[in-house]
């Protein structure tokens, strides 16, 4: 799977000196940590209708991201030492 960032992302990954590795562990806990609300979600309420991904963040994920980084400061500190 790729995922593209749009090029004002890639640039401001790039000029922060953000390692491949550092990027790939940070999508792929964000995107295990957002899945799994979902799953939970959908358990807790089979009413609630999620969101398709194209809408997901349309207006903007900082929200969410601020969030994970919040509960679960000690992974995202490992990493930054990464």
């Amino acid at each position: 799977m790729t995922i593209h960032l749009p090029d004002e992302v890639a640039a401001q990954i790039e000029a922060q000196h953000i390692s491949q590795q550092q990027l790939d562990a940070f999508v792929v806990t964000a995107m295990k940590a957002w899945l799994n609300r979902r799953q939970v979600s959908k358990d807790v309420q089979h009413s609630v209708q999620e969101c398709p991904w194209s809408e997901a963040f349309q207006d903007s994920a900082v929200d969410f991201v601020d969030q994970l980084i919040d509960e679960d400061k000690v992974l995202f500190e490992a990493l930054a030492r990464l």
